[in-house]
């Protein structure tokens, strides 16, 4: 059975797609069998690993296609239905665990499979916690990603305590991150300090090639693998799979 992996924050901007298409590529590289599902209607993730549109979505019946430049690399695109979801999520009885359902009809199939969420805490991604097993926090290196984080976790404990989902936080992984800034630093020291066991060593700095690589429709590992980026991408993947329960 596959181990199930929300990545999520509702603050956007903060690498949380950049994360999920490397770690997933560098999990592939090393015999994984990965599926990544696209959950955000911004399809990103999608024009990365497949044609923007191509498919529907998983709450549509969409079906797991072969990425064509990573063997072991499946996704399952945003589709353009995904935009429409939201509504129909709402209006449905059980709406909340639609995604649980179809993806409990996946585990099966693949060794791992990460769910890429919009920068929200609405339904789509409500369905992705009560579906994962863990979740991941790609948080920026800035003061105001802090204050998110909280409300995120606070959301995530709620939906535990109320007996909806056994999600358990599997790690922070810091993005975006500028040693030439004491903001920066500080930022960090905050997250490790509060979170000793819960933040990637790894720290993903900014990077010129993982700005460029999607608009490549590549991951790092195709457009840069020893890049700054790269490397550490490949660092963060070690320690995800390692800690992998």
């Amino acid at each position: 059975m596959s181990t199930v992996i929300a990545f999520s924050n509702q603050k956007g901007g903060v690498g949380k797609t950049t994360s999920v298409v490397n770690i997933a590529a560098f999990c592939a590289l090393a015999g994984k069998k990965t599926l990544v599902i696209d959950n955000d209607p911004q399809g990103n993730a999608s024009s990365v690993l497949a044609e923007r549109g191509s498919g529907t979505s998983i709450y549509d019946g969409g079906k797991p296609l072969k990425t064509l430049r990573h063997e072991n690399l499946w996704v399952i695109p945003a589709g353009e239905d995904l935009i429409e979801q939201e509504a129909r999520l709402s209006r449905k009885e059980g709406g909340h665990f639609v995604l649980r359902q179809a993806i409990n009809a996946l585990r099966s199939d693949f060794d791992l499979i990460l769910i890429d969420c919009p920068p929200n805490l609405s339904w789509l991604p409500t369905n992705a916690f009560f579906a994962a097993d863990q979740l991941v926090v790609p948080l920026q290196c800035e003061y105001y990603a802090l204050e998110g984080l909280s409300q995120l976790l606070a959301f995530v404990d709620e939906q535990r305590s109320a007996g909806h989902t056994n999600i358990e936080l599997a790690g922070i992984l810091l993005t975006m991150f500028d040693s030439r800034h004491a903001l920066a630093r500080q930022v960090v020291e905050e997250v490790r300090q509060h979170f000793p066991t819960k933040a990637f060593a790894s720290v993903i700095p900014r990077d010129v090639s993982l700005a460029a690589a999607p608009s490549h429709g590549q991951t790092i590992l195709e457009h840069d693998p020893l890049s700054p980026g790269g490397l550490a991408y490949l660092a963060a993947t070690k320690e995800f799979v390692n800690g992998l329960k």
